[in-house]
């Protein structure tokens, strides 16, 4: 295979959360800078970025196969590997292809522009670790969105939780100063972006570096910026969560009515087993002062299936605490042995035949939970954000209320993306709402924020 030293077209796939979509945001808008165009699809690019995620084991095989399909479907095109495959498999993705011209870990996405040179100059660059200096520049970044913006106010992980992967091929926990994030929240308000969610693999670890300030304090000025009508944080940590944070949620109706909160396990063995560091009850008791400060919040979690030494009555103890939470959402996986971290090491293992049983049982009362939940928003009326199109009827607009449900509405021809709209609520499922408009659109003004 040649790589190909003549790149003018690119395009990005992009797997896992939203940092990794917010990297990618951030990739494209470096290769805009170095002269780059994006193309309609992969098999016309001339470089062909995956910004991965290996968080789980299957994503790293699929990508693996993705490469390999990429470059039989055109051999000319040279294929950049970014995120968190690339820092933990680095060098060996350029033995098992040669059509894969670059390896950029997460800690060195702002050089992809320094790779693009070197491959054109025939080199295949790998470059990963960490700086702790790296320049962070908001205003490369190119935002796909214009009515939501994604903001990263800390990067790495400190926790080395026994499952996760992250610390290593996302690094150590690194803040960034609260003034430079919030200019980049001022620059999204005065370009009418209505909606800002805050970023961090455990977001509310978060130290400005220059004052000592939480995230509390940060969240109460971003709430404060004109214009903005939504703020939103994610991923927050259970031992991280204090009063003042509580305080911050309950007191700003700008602030999010959802809360991504991962549990993990509902079994106390198992928590100590995962390095937690939080008990079942402190969980419950956080979920139960949460809920007294803003009653309507809504609440996801995450939570990992057959983790080595999961008897029977761990997973009970994991479906008893579904019940008494009653999460509107679940994110949940069956244990995958990550590289570098303890519990690959654990035993005994559960087998996938377990797994998989408990994952059905488990997807099948979230199922039932998140329907209940929804149809108690029968005959309510919402304020929801218009995203754009119904991915299942274009007649229709598809958007998010202040609770982080999706609601599907018929259009009226008056809105437009990026409206607020009131919808009165008609039918409810376990993953949408569907409704009516049943008042005119809001726009918001664009305001000036110096």
């Amino acid at each position: 295979m040649k790589i190909n030293l003549n790149m003018k077209t690119f395009f990005i796939e992009t797997w896992g959360c939203q940092m990794n979509r917010h990297d990618s945001e951030l990739i494209e808008g470096q290769l805009r800078r170095h002269g780059l165009a994006p193309a309609g699809a992969a098999r016309d690019a001339d470089l062909v970025v995956l910004n991965t995620c290996s968080v789980r084991e299957k994503p790293v095989q699929k990508i693996i196969s993705r490469i390999g399909y990429l470059a039989k479907q055109n051999p000319l095109t040279t294929i950049g590997v970014c995120g968190c495959v690339a820092e933990q498999e680095a060098g060996s993705l350029l033995e098992r292809s040669r059509s894969v011209g670059f390896v950029i870990g997460p800690g060195q996405t702002t050089r992809i522009g320094e790779a693009v040179r070197a491959v054109s100059q025939g080199e295949r660059p790998i470059l990963t670790g960490f700086d702790a200096e790296a320049e962070y520049n908001y205003h490369t970044i190119f935002r796909k969105s214009t009515t939501r913006g994604m903001v990263t106010v800390i990067e790495g992980c400190n926790e080395f939780c026994t499952f996760c992967i992250v610390p290593y091929t996302r690094g150590r926990e690194v803040s960034r100063p609260l003034d430079q994030v919030l200019a980049e929240v001022r620059l999204l308000a005065s370009d009418g972006v209505k909606e800002v969610e805050l970023l961090g693999q455990t977001i509310n670890a978060y130290r400005c570096p220059d004052s000592g300030a939480d995230l509390a304090q940060l969240l109460e000025k971003v709430a404060s910026v004109d214009g903005l009508l939504r703020v939103r944080f994610i991923t927050s940590h259970p031992r991280h969560f204090d009063q003042d944070l509580i305080d911050v949620l309950a007191s700003h109706r700008n602030v999010f009515r959802y809360l991504h909160l991962p549990i993990q396990s509902g079994s106390d063995e198992i928590l100590k087993r995962m390095h937690r560091k939080y008990t079942r009850q402190e969980y419950l008791d956080l979920v139960g002062r949460i809920r007294k400060a803003a009653p309507e919040i809504n609440l996801s979690t995450d939570i990992i299936v057959g983790f080595p030494g999961e008897t029977e009555a761990d997973f009970e103890d994991t479906m008893e605490l579904l019940e008494e939470v009653r999460f509107g959402q679940v994110f949940a996986f069956g244990f995958s042995p990550r590289p570098k971290t303890p519990a690959a090491r654990y035993r005994p293992q559960i087998s996938d035949a377990v797994k998989s049983a408990r994952l059905q049982r488990l997807f099948g009362r979230c199922d039932e939970i998140s329907r209940e939940l929804n149809h108690a928003l029968v005959g309510r009326s919402i304020q929801v954000l218009i995203d754009g199109p119904s991915r299942r009827d274009p007649e229709h607009w598809q958007g998010r209320g202040e609770d982080n449900r999706v609601v599907n509405f018929p259009r009226c021809g008056r809105e437009e993306i990026g409206d607020v709209v009131e919808v009165e609520i008609r039918r409810a499922g376990a993953h949408s709402l569907v409704g009516m408009i049943v008042g005119g659109a809001v726009r918001l003004p664009t305001v000036s924020n110096g």
